[in-house]
């Protein structure tokens, strides 16, 4: 087989033992798919070998490829097929006058922040370090500096793809610009991006971090003070806010979790979230303080997630304000199924509040992202103990977004549609990609008329 491909990295087969059962392995067990083969490039010119073998089968092999495989679909793995691991290829290289720092595909952004909170810059990266920088970049790239410097997207200087074809390309808005312009939002449908250049910004830190708990009674009250909040809101406060059952005692609670840029001496923490501590809503537990990185940061809920079911399902869409009556409902719905279902008790919703006005500058038509007005997005985190439960799970997190969304659309005027990084792939592509849905199948039927890319959200090439 290595003779066969002529690669100088490793290649895995159900017979490899525990490397080839480690490299199944994802954020969700439920991602796990029993490949027929596991190829881990060790440069990219390993890539266009293990592509040309693939497809020269009969029938050609399925083809996924992996970055963190955070994602809570199968879209990363593959039954019976060919998956390019690109955990070998995670270097990270800050340039010289640390203006940008470049990113090989298999990074995850934990190995990024080592390297930037070591020069003392910061970019716009996950808030886990787990999370692989590629599907996190080409699906947008919402993270804690947005509010500031926008998405991930939108710092991006240049790329290099290998495309279906074997092709090595580098694309930027001067070079390949067709190609540029769809991998910023139009996902893993245009080619294996094995390097990213990124601008940096300088360090945002120290970064107050921690959370601040309520009792599932504050409800109300925790939505006025965060209302009222959000009219003194800067670019660089954020807060997520959760609903979720901690353990030991497993109550319906609210549980923020705040991100304060530029805290020097927890003087900028105490001011920004003095709201939640002034009597309006009463926390039952107070823990914020000041981390020095964003590689700390990144790390902060280890331990949560550690102890959390990985029988996991994700998915997700955007919502245009915060409005009492949709989030109170979704907080019923939410109680009622954790209530009655003790396996399912570990699923979460989480609600993002990062200032959008730095992202709603850049024009729809500039990257393939379809939403550029001001919004926010939400996530449901649909977690089981045992297999019977799972279909519970699949149910109530479809229902969930489903609901956003249509509620969304009635309170606000607006439907925004799902968000391609968190969806499961059975929703419509107009919906995903909305009016930027057809250069995207143009621009498909340029770099992949053959579809060689069919994992993750699905782009049909557009007919001749």
């Amino acid at each position: 087989m290595t003779l066969t491909l002529n690669i100088q990295g490793h290649i895995l087969r159900p017979d490899s033992g525990e490397a080839y059962t480690a490299a199944l392995r994802r954020n969700s067990d439920l991602s796990v798919q029993p490949a027929k083969l596991i190829v881990q490039p060790a440069v990219y010119d390993d890539i266009p070998r293990v592509l040309a073998y693939a497809l020269a089968q009969t029938p050609p092999l399925e083809i996924a490829v992996k970055g963190g495989g955070a994602h809570s679909s199968t879209w990363a793995s593959s039954d019976g097929g060919l998956v390019i691991d690109l955990s070998k290829l995670n270097r990270v290289t800050l340039a010289e006058d640390k203006q940008s720092v470049t990113v090989q595909g298999g990074a995850l952004w934990g190995d990024v922040y080592e390297v930037t909170a070591k020069a003392g810059v910061d970019v716009v990266g996950s808030p886990l370090w787990f999370v692989g920088v590629g599907g996190f970049t080409l699906g947008g790239g919402y993270g804690p500096l947005s509010g500031e410097h926008g998405l991930a997207i939108d710092n991006l200087l240049s790329a290099k793809v290998v495309l279906a074809d074997g092709r090595i390309v580098q694309t930027s808005k001067e070079e390949e610009p067709d190609l540029f312009w769809a991998i910023r939002g139009g996902g893993g449908q245009f080619g294996i991006v094995v390097e990213f250049v990124f601008k940096t910004h300088p360090y945002a830190g120290p970064f107050g971090s921690g959370i601040i708990a309520y009792p599932g009674t504050e409800l109300e009250n925790v939505l006025k003070v965060i209302q009222e909040w959000k009219t003194t809101q800067t670019p660089a406060d954020r807060l997520t806010l959760n609903f979720s059952r901690p353990a030991p005692h497993f109550k319906p609670s609210i549980v923020i979790l705040p991100g304060v840029l530029h805290d020097t001496d927890g003087a900028r923490s105490k001011t920004v979230l003095a709201p939640f501590r002034d009597g309006t809503a009463k926390p039952v537990l107070d823990k914020v303080g000041p981390a020095p990185d964003m590689l700390t940061v990144s790390h902060a809920a280890d331990a949560a997630m550690a102890a959390a079911p990985k029988r996991l399902i994700i998915r997700g869409t955007f919502y245009s304000d915060m409005f009492p009556a949709l989030l109170t409902a979704v907080w019923e719905r939410w109680v009622a199924f954790t209530e009655g279902n003790e396996d399912v008790r570990g699923s979460a919703v989480l609600w993002d509040l990062t200032s959008p006005a730095k992202l709603a500058e850049v024009g729809v038509e500039e990257t393939a992202l379809k939403l550029r007005e001001p919004h926010y997005w939400m996530a449901v985190q649909g977690r089981s103990t045992t297999d019977a439960s799972v279909g519970a799970i699949r149910e109530f997190t479809a229902s969930i977004v489903q609901f956003v969304r249509e509620k969304n659309a009635e309170l606000s005027g607006r439907d925004l549609g799902w968000f391609v990084n968190l969806s499961q792939g059975n929703e419509k592509p107009e919906d995903v990609f909305g009016a930027n849905l057809q250069r995207l199948r143009q621009i498909k039927a340029k770099y992949d008329p053959k579809q060689v890319w069919r994992k993750g959200f699905v782009i049909e090439p557009l007919a001749e």
